[in-house]
């Protein structure tokens, strides 16, 4: 189930640094010495922050090491803006919240922090430099949300004004919220195709005795290998397009299909559904792939404004 771009979001791709740091050759350490590239209005970045911003790059996105060069030092300018932006509007991440990222991202390759800054020294790169890239994501996305957030409640106002405009009564918008449950039958990481094959026959015999969420969830829960998270209520703008009308199909009480997820056989339990009625039912006519197409664009604009407006030097 795809769902609306967040800060978070972004760590997706340094979550990729953990298991090809694994395999990535030991970089021997080596002195060097360190030499400003650019001056972004008052702050510098240097030949050595170029240099691991770099290596990090090479891991994570396989680069060759000269367009690694060029990528890193133009996303450290970018971070450089960015950051420069989020301070002046008093957006300030706590090193704790970097710290839980990188928790976060060790635990999916089955790593503790230590273990994971240590995978990633030996492929030749600081934890600090994947600290500054999230720390900088997250800021980023904290400012790009704030500006979305803004012009998403412009619309709506706009949309409510013209229905009142042409004096259509609020009963005539409605939507549809969701509660939802879902339920994951999970695969080893190198199952075959009989594996997935016998884990879908498995969730398709849970959908068929599915009575309900009351005793659907519990027979699920008995379950070997089959985890059940707690979605809870999605609005109708935040269920992507396509998988709304999954939803629309299913029956209160009912399980959607199986379908092939990252870690297994998913379903989604839609426990209830909520009518959505009057000028609150506006924000539904949003959906999560329009709400994603803002962030990036909103993200794009305000960084071009940015470099168009700053002083860099390069040197």
């Amino acid at each position: 189930m795809t769902r609306p771009t967040s800060p978070l979001k972004t760590l997706l791709a340094a979550a990729a640094v953990a298991v090809l740091a694994l395999g990535a050759p030991a970089t021997p350490a080596l002195a060097q010495s360190s030499s400003i590239k650019v001056v972004v209005n008052d702050d510098a970045v240097t030949s050595m922050d170029v240099s691991n911003r770099a290596r990090l790059l090479q891991i994570a996105n396989k680069l060759a090491p000269a367009a690694a060069q060029k990528a890193a030092l133009e996303e450290l300018v970018n971070d450089t803006l960015r950051l420069q932006e989020a301070k002046r509007r008093g957006i300030v991440v706590p090193e704790a919240m970097v710290d839980q990222a990188i928790s976060e991202i060790a635990g999916r390759s089955k790593m503790s922090p230590a273990q994971f800054a240590q995978a990633l020294g030996g492929a030749g790169v600081n934890i600090r430099t994947l600290k500054d890239r999230i720390r900088a994501q997250m800021a980023w996305g904290r400012v790009v949300r704030a500006k979305v957030q803004q012009s998403v409640r412009q619309e709506q106002d706009d949309l409510i004004a013209q229905m009142r405009r042409q004096e259509k009564s609020a009963s005539d918008l409605s939507a549809e919220d969701y509660v939802l449950q879902r339920i994951v039958f999970t695969l080893p990481s190198k199952a075959g195709a009989a594996d997935v094959d016998r884990r879908r026959k498995e969730a398709e015999n849970l959908r068929a005795r599915f009575k309900g969420c009351d005793s659907g969830i519990a027979l699920a829960k008995q379950l070997r290998e089959v985890a059940v998270l707690n979605v809870g209520r999605k609005l109708a703008s935040e269920v992507p397009a396509g998988f709304r009308d999954m939803l629309k199909e299913t029956p209160e009480g009912g399980l959607t299909k199986p379908s092939v997820a990252d870690n297994g056989i998913e379903m989604f339990a839609v426990c209830q559904k909520i009518k959505v009625q009057g000028e609150s039912a506006v924000s539904a006519g949003l959906d999560a792939e329009t709400l994603n197409d803002q962030g990036k664009k909103v993200s794009d604009q305000l960084t071009q404004e940015l470099r168009q407006k700053a002083n860099i030097t390069y040197r």
